[in-house]
Parts: structure tokens; sequence; C-alpha cells
């Protein structure tokens, strides 16, 4: 059962591009987006943790608490945004094959900041899975970009951030699940990413002026049938329920099959996104990708063994 459930997951999480990009390209707002689908999951989740861990909720220490804001407002606000916007610049699918380098991202962090020794293996691999993914962002291999500022440069280095900033969430979110259940965690990382998303229109002056400031176009948006459907898919079935599948499914089955379920996320997804959105990748983007999840699966399978 637990690798069937973190398989649906990964599926879930999939089928995710095939609404967010379309909603992007329509020219929702990618901060009001990702806000509105934190806004869901507190709603939805308050009165079970509330119950639940009621005892635990708030007795946090203060390490643990600015451990939560950082995975709040960096890895599930700040993050999720720079990803989301990718999809205005790039292929989607190259948005989610360089997501994939978290892994490499985690290991340099963990070097870092915990004193954490790499494996051998990541030495091998992590400078393949780099060239893969440069090849995946730029396949020409045409680096003027540095110096003009191309789309395809801003997608990149949106969605590249994005995953730093996943991984960055991840080597916190190690010593803070040390003290805390994973509900306990998941629950005050929606809502401290509420809370940044909040600030973050605010300064951008979004709650305020009529129709035409943001907050006004997201709201009129709102009211087309269409898109509150697909605004309200994104929050909770790619959002909600696939992290809820895969936390329970991590439960029930070993880290190294974990591993190779998480792979169906990118298959999928490509797939997906070449059948349905009409973007497929070029020949020598499909093989870089080929070769960035070989490499990263190594990584990952040397790191949890």
């Amino acid at each position: 059962m637990g690798p069937a459930l973190v398989a649906f997951a990964a599926i879930l999480w999939a089928t995710d591009a095939l609404v967010r990009y379309p909603l992007i390209q329509s020219g929702i707002d990618p901060t009001f987006l990702v806000f509105f689908d934190h806004l869901l999951c507190v709603i939805l989740l308050t009165p079970f943790l509330v119950y639940r861990f009621r005892g635990t909720l708030t007795k946090i220490a203060r390490p643990q608490w600015i451990g939560l804001f950082v995975i709040g407002g960096g890895g599930s606000a700040i993050a999720t945004v720079l990803f989301t916007t990718s999809f205005r610049y790039v292929n989607p699918s190259v948005s989610i094959l360089l997501q994939k380098l978290q892994p490499i991202f985690v290991v340099i962090l963990a070097t870092a900041f915990l004193g954490e020794r790499p494996k051998r293996a990541f030495w091998i691999w992590a400078p393949l899975a780099l060239l893969a993914g440069l090849a995946i962002s730029f396949p020409d291999f045409d680096f003027r970009f540095l110096g003009d500022g191309s789309v395809a440069s801003k997608g990149a280095l949106f969605a590249l951030s994005g995953a730093a900033l996943w991984a960055l969430s991840t080597v916190v979110g190690k010593a803070v699940l040390y003290r805390l259940p994973p509900m306990v965690v998941t629950y005050w990382r929606f809502v401290f990413g509420l809370l940044a998303l909040a600030f973050m229109i605010m300064t951008e002056s979004g709650f305020s002026g009529g129709a035409e400031s943001p907050a006004g176009r997201f709201v009129s948006q709102l009211g087309e049938g269409k898109t509150l459907v697909s605004i309200l898919y994104v929050a909770l079935i790619p959002g909600l329920l696939a992290l809820i599948l895969y936390y329970q499914g991590m439960t029930r089955t070993t880290a190294s099959k974990t591993t190779f379920m998480e792979l169906l996320f990118p298959v999928t997804a490509v797939t997906l996104n070449t059948v349905f959105l009409k973007t497929p990748l070029l020949p020598i983007q499909a093989a870089a990708a080929l070769v960035l999840l070989f490499a990263i699966t190594q990584i990952s399978i040397a790191d949890r063994k």
C-alpha cells in the first residue's frame, strides 16, 4: 500500500502543470494564485489539526518556530511563487525537470550548515546532473543570455531559485522534524506561507486600488466558473491531497522504494505536458532529462542509504 500511495501522489503532482500553466498563461497573477492555494489549505486543515494535535500544535520552542517560518515563508511561499512564475517564460516541463536538481542543493546546504559530509556518489553524479540541467535549460548552449536577460534565462533562473529555496526548507525541516510531527510541520508551513504571501501582496499594493489592481483583476477572474474550478483543483488535488497521500505512503514503505516512486512525477508530468499542453521537449532536452533523472536517483539512493 505504501509504494502505491507515493506513486499516486506523484501522479497527482504531475497533473499540476496541466492546470497551473494555462492559468498563468491566461494572466493569473502567480502570487495571488499561490496565496489562494495556501488560504484553502489552512482553512481545511485547521479543524483537523486543532482536534488531533491540540496538545502539541502551539507547544513549540523558539528554534522550531524560526525553522517553521523559514519552511513556510521561503519554501512554501516564495519558492512556489518563483516556480509558478517560471511557467510564464519556459516550457513547464523544463521548470519541473530543473526542480529535480533540488537534492544537489540539499547536499550543498547540509554540508555548509549541518556539517554533513556528502557521499562519494555525490561527487560522481552531481556534475553530470548539473550538466544535464544546463542542456535542458539551454539546449543550443548559447550563453549570450547572461548579458541580455533573455526569456529563457529568466524562466530557468526562477525555476532554479525555487529549487534552491525548497532545498533550504528540506535542510531546515530535518532539524524541525526531530521535534514535531510531520502533520504539524505541514500545517505551520501553510500558515507561515500564507502570512508571507499576504505580506508580499500588500507590499506590492495588491489590496489597494480598484478593478485594475492585481487584487481586482484576480477577483474578477475568480468570477469565471472555469477559472475558479481550476484554482480549486490546483490547491486541493496536486496540492493538499497529494501531500497527505505522500506522507502516508512514506510511513508505509522504505526510502529506496520511495525514491523510485517519486520518479513518476517528472516522467508523468513531461508526458502529460507533451500530450495535452503541446509543449514537447527537444530531442537533446529529452536525452538530458533521462540523464538528469538517472543521476539524481543515484544521489538520492546513496543519501538515503
